[in-house]
């Protein structure tokens, strides 16, 4: 496909998300496919009480929650107008709308003063956009010292990439899971960086998925094979980049 200007590129991404959030998801997600990969990319944020987070791409708004209830102040933007709406119904719903500000707004555009935000976060986003346009603007507006996280898929497995092929309606045309180049060009914008990588022998807990819907042999599986990706990953890092997602944390 070829690129498109961003606006064409927002129209797209807005409306795929628009019905997401209109009609909700019933997928692997639900059966906590990323717990490992979440909890890793939430400890990597620490403390944020009083801090001020950036949230890109917030979706059904329930990262927006965890971090107010941490007691962090979110602005919290989407493409996607209905996923701002929605956000803005849950942060009333749990009593948290005072820490949150909840704005329909893409990646590339940033409108925030230098040096407002202590942490910048994203989960599953980074794909979504361009990132020479993106990324500058993040490091504009994080602090000196402050944190980016974010949690992506990987570019690099060809069996997964199969499964993209066949599965196109799980995704707009426009994103793109990351390359390792992609990932060390972003870091060349911060003073140091970290990646972990998750999922690769574990990625056969999803035969209980679509076979059987069974959600728990699917964790048990996950569970029982998490440590033998951990132990190949750990033993033979060049395999890491066949991973299904990463998690990164890059500082400014």
């Amino acid at each position: 496909m070829k690129e498109l200007d961003l606006r064409d590129r927002h129209l797209i991404e807005s409306q795929f998300h628009d019905v997401k959030a209109i009609h909700g998801v019933d997928d692997f997600y639900g059966f906590g496919a990323l717990g490992e990969a979440d909890d890793t990319l939430w400890r990597s944020l620490g403390d944020l009480k009083g801090k001020r987070v950036l949230e890109i791409g917030c979706g059904d708004g329930s990262a927006t929650l965890r971090f107010a209830k941490a007691g962090a102040f979110v602005t919290a933007l989407d493409i996607s107008e209905e996923m701002v709406e929605l956000t803005k119904r849950v942060a009333k719903q749990d009593g948290v709308e005072k820490s949150v500000t909840a704005l329909h707004m893409g990646g590339e555009d940033l409108n925030f003063p230098v040096s407002t935000f202590d942490v910048v976060y994203g989960h599953s986003v980074l794909h979504h956009l361009n990132l020479e346009i993106a990324v500058p603007k993040m490091v504009t507006v994080l602090k000196k010292g402050g944190i980016a996280a974010f949690l992506e898929p990987l570019d690099h497995n060809p069996l997964l990439n199969l499964f993209r092929l066949f599965t196109p309606h799980r995704r707009t045309p426009t994103e793109r899971p990351l390359r390792f180049s992609q990932i060390e060009h972003i870091s060349t914008h911060f003073s140091h960086f970290t990646h972990n990588e998750f999922y690769l022998f574990s990625l056969f807990a999803f035969f209980w998925y679509y076979a059987f819907k069974n959600k728990w042999l699917f964790r048990q599986t996950m569970k029982i094979l998490s440590p033998v990706d951990r132990f190949v990953f750990g033993t033979f890092p060049f395999i890491r980049r066949f991973a299904w997602v990463t998690v990164l944390q890059y500082k400014k």
